[in-house]
């Protein structure tokens, strides 16, 4: 987890001016500016759209990010290959991220930055998002972390779906390869892709999370099958395996050598059920988990650690409107974690338990203007050993307060680019089990983000 190395140290005490601000003021009237100069022509999300000839704002909440509309859903689980047949360049994109970020008080600074009110370029990514060929899409990343001065092959999506029918009904079904349990998934409510996407290297974060929440991203792969039914019923199951620390430096996700290592296939499924009532509301509930064996640290010598998280989660959105969009997410986590060898290597308790709940709403005025606003709450058992807070709780909770601005990626605009600027604050109630000084951990990030196709400007519609 990000920050997580200085989370517990002494924190300076608060100054009265914040330099920053000035910094902040500025950033935010140059990235205007950079709006309305740039906004002729205007422009949409890459790749994606210049492959299928339609403006982000087809596919995603506020024409930008990972919420997806219903479009967006049945281009993801058609795998990636729709289109309008106008293009037959590589869909390529790259993606150019930077921020401003403030904490409440100083932390111990990255090398390279200050204690505070750091501005930074944060990364660089360049994705291949389309069409492979014979049926097959993909949806890869490399980014570089230029905080931390690393690279990594990030995030994989792999599909080829087919088309049948099973008792009459109309069926979707396909395979798909993946890199990070959850990234296959077509809803927002699942930890992959919920709202909370915008973090910073320069705050801090909650010591203990789910396993289904990011601690197997990037470091295993995985293969599955799925089947959407009568466009009602979502099924899927895929099975995980670690990868050679070896292969993983190369692709730059080095990891310790005392670092958590997984034993055998992981097994991962989802279910799901959606409805669209009156062409106005759609709404999905559904379940996931994930289970895998461990070796804590690394230790082969004293057995294996079970780790199994179960989630239940909802979507709804209201989809009548051209100008209005409104989404809530929820979803809530249960994992318990048998730990037979932990008990043995670290004297932790023979088991303990978390859980996870975050919802969401978000709103979005034509796909320009969207606010949104998170509660999170995380709560388990009292382990020092286990969870390493102070008190041995991982207790955790807050609200995150967001708005977001796309001046493109609408209709009636080029393909080949777009931009996302947005400000956001995080703010804490209890953070590793301590309601005293929680607030110390609030952040307030800036960030602007500018998206483009290389090759989106040469096609032709």
């Amino acid at each position: 987890m990000l920050g997580l190395v200085d989370m517990m140290g002494a924190h300076a005490p608060r100054r009265a001016l914040r330099p920053g601000r000035r910094l902040l003021l500025a950033a935010w009237l140059a990235a205007l500016a950079c709006a309305v100069l740039w906004a002729s022509p205007a422009a949409a999300l890459p790749s994606f759209a210049q492959q299928t000839g339609e403006p982000c704002a087809a596919c995603h909440v506020g024409a930008y990010g990972g919420q997806l509309k219903p479009y967006g859903r049945d281009f993801k689980l058609f795998g990636y290959v729709s289109g309008d047949g106008k293009n037959t360049l590589p869909p390529i994109a790259a993606i150019v991220s930077s921020s401003y970020t403030e904490t409440a008080t100083d932390r111990t600074p990255l090398p390279h930055y200050a204690a505070n009110d750091n501005a930074a370029i944060t990364n660089v990514l360049l994705a291949y998002a389309g069409k492979v060929g014979w049926g097959v899409g993909a949806f890869a990343e490399v980014t570089y972390d230029s905080v931390r001065d690393k690279y990594a092959v990030s995030r994989v999506d792999i599909r080829r779906a087919f088309t049948g029918s099973v008792a009459g009904k109309d069926v979707v079904y396909g395979v798909d390869v993946n890199n990070r349990p959850g990234l296959q998934d077509l809803w927002n409510s699942t930890p992959v892709f919920e709202f909370s996407t915008f973090t910073s290297a320069f705050a801090g974060s909650p010591a203990a999370s789910a396993l289904i929440d990011g601690k197997l991203s990037g470091r295993v792969a995985g293969v599955g099958g799925f089947a959407m039914w009568d466009d009602q019923l979502y099924t899927e199951f895929a099975a995980y395996g670690q990868l050679d620390r070896n292969f993983l430096a190369r692709q730059g996700l080095a990891t310790p050598a005392t670092a958590d290592r997984y034993q055998g296939t992981i097994p991962y499924w989802r279910l799901a059920l959606q409805h669209d009532f009156s062409d106005k509301h759609y709404l999905e509930v559904g379940a996931y988990g994930v289970q895998a064996k461990r070796f804590p640290a690394d230790v082969q010598t004293f057995g294996t650690d079970t780790i199994t998280d179960v989630g239940l989660d909802t979507t709804y959105q209201y989809i009548g409107s051209k100008r209005h969009f409104v989404a809530a997410h929820a979803t809530w986590i249960h994992e318990d974690d048998k730990l037979d060898a932990s008990h043995l290597t670290a004297k932790t308790a023979t088991s303990d338990h978390l859980d996870v709940l975050r919802a969401d709403a978000i709103y979005s005025f034509n796909d320009t203007w969207t606010p949104a606003v998170e509660l999170f709450k995380t709560t388990g058992s009292n382990d020092p050993k286990f969870f390493r807070t102070a008190n041995g709780s991982p207790n955790s909770d807050g609200y995150v307060v967001e708005l977001m601005f796309t001046p493109w990626g609408k209709k009636d605009t080029v393909r080949w680019a777009n931009a996302r600027l947005y400000t956001r604050y995080v703010g804490y109630t209890r953070f590793n089990g301590k309601t005293a000084g929680a607030s110390d951990n609030n952040t307030f990030l800036v960030g602007l983000s500018a998206a483009f196709a290389p090759f989106g400007g040469f096609v032709k519609r």
